[in-house]
């Protein structure tokens, strides 16, 4: 009986119990990231500064800047 308990049916519940901790924690973060106002950041290649992606430019398969330095 103790075999059957702790050898099979434990094993099962303990899946079971991380797998609904691991969603319901997976959830939780992207609600949390889903409601929050940050923005997405991405890297001028150029200069090597992080900006808005709203404010980079692809320039020849590149993200690049606005600066006049990076426009080149």
């Amino acid at each position: 009986m103790n075999f059957l308990i702790f050898g099979v049916l434990a094993p099962i519940a303990y899946f079971l119990l991380r797998f609904f901790i691991k969603k319901l924690v997976m959830n939780f973060i992207q609600n949390a990231k889903r409601n929050s106002n940050i923005k997405n950041m991405s890297k001028c290649e150029k200069c090597d500064t992080f900006m808005h992606e709203d404010e980079l430019i692809t320039s020849d398969g590149k993200k690049v800047c606005n600066k006049p330095s990076c426009n080149k």
